[in-house]
């Protein structure tokens, strides 16, 4: 009887040592192959921490995960380490995420928020200063880009505070959604209507419309790993993935999208 509980206990062991050293892959850029095997890094595929990998890509990189050990955005600078190195790799978020605006935020604050690669998701929700940028019927921020060969102007929903950016609305065109893969920029604008200079540009920014469905495969992966964890600490993983691969989100909006596509909430 002892014999075999201490076989459980070490066939118990071995298969929590197993499960240290295999990672799943979350979402790649470029082309990482596994060596022993032949086959190409992808979404949902898993390999063991001692596997060597093929970088065929110089600038390729991978986000794998484990759930004992965290994510590690792996690349071919870092992979020796990765290989022998027992710690915890999780990154820290708080340099990564981007955070929702405050109250009181400068103009500034919101060229930064709407600068470089920005993520849209279904419906992304910003708070704006209202002292700053009071949002009325005649006092409002709009979108225009350029799409075939047509200048495209876009006003924003708001309610309150908040700003509200709908994709679907921001990407029909003559009454059809196209899927923004033409669109290289988009201008913020504020104009409050009837006031002589009263229309200004805010910034210029590059629009990412993630795929919902594998958007929505990359993100389970992570919350399949994290399934006891609290949902601050979800809610952190996702906001610092989709800052990472895709560009700026909000909090509220990261919340929104995982109570419609996961309900999960606070």
């Amino acid at each position: 009887m002892r014999k075999s509980l201490i076989l459980i206990i070490l066939i118990l062991i071995a298969r929590v040592a197993l499960a240290q050293d295999i990672f799943t892959v979350v979402k790649v850029n470029g082309n990482i192959i596994v060596e022993r095997t032949g086959s190409p890094l992808n979404t949902g595929s898993s390999f063991a921490q001692n596997e060597n990998l093929l970088f065929k890509v110089p600038d390729s990189r991978a986000l794998v995960s484990n759930p004992k050990r965290g994510r590690l955005l792996l690349t071919s600078q870092n992979f020796a380490e990765f290989r022998s190195s027992k710690s915890n790799y999780l990154p820290p978020a708080s340099k990564i995420a981007m955070r929702a605006l405050n109250p009181g935020s400068s103009s500034d604050a919101l060229k930064v928020r709407f600068d470089g690669a920005v993520a849209i998701l279904d419906r992304n929700r910003i708070l704006i200063d209202t002292m700053t940028f009071p949002m009325a019927a005649r006092k409002y921020f709009y979108l225009t880009y350029s799409y075939d060969n047509r200048t495209i102007n876009k006003k924003l929903d708001f309610k309150k505070d908040t700003l509200i950016i709908n994709r679907n609305e921001l990407l029909t065109v003559g009454g059809k959604i196209i899927d923004g893969t033409g669109i290289n920029q988009i201008d913020l604008m504020y104009i409050k209507e009837g006031v002589t200079n009263g229309l200004t540009r805010i910034s210029t920014f590059k629009p990412v419309f993630p795929d919902n469905t594998i958007l929505t495969t990359e993100v389970g992966i992570i919350l399949d790993q994290m399934e006891l964890n609290p949902y601050n600490d979800k809610l952190r993983e996702v906001s610092s993935f989709l800052n990472e691969f895709y560009g700026k989100v909000d909090d509220n909006t990261v919340k929104i999208w995982l109570s419609t596509a996961f309900s999960i909430k606070p």
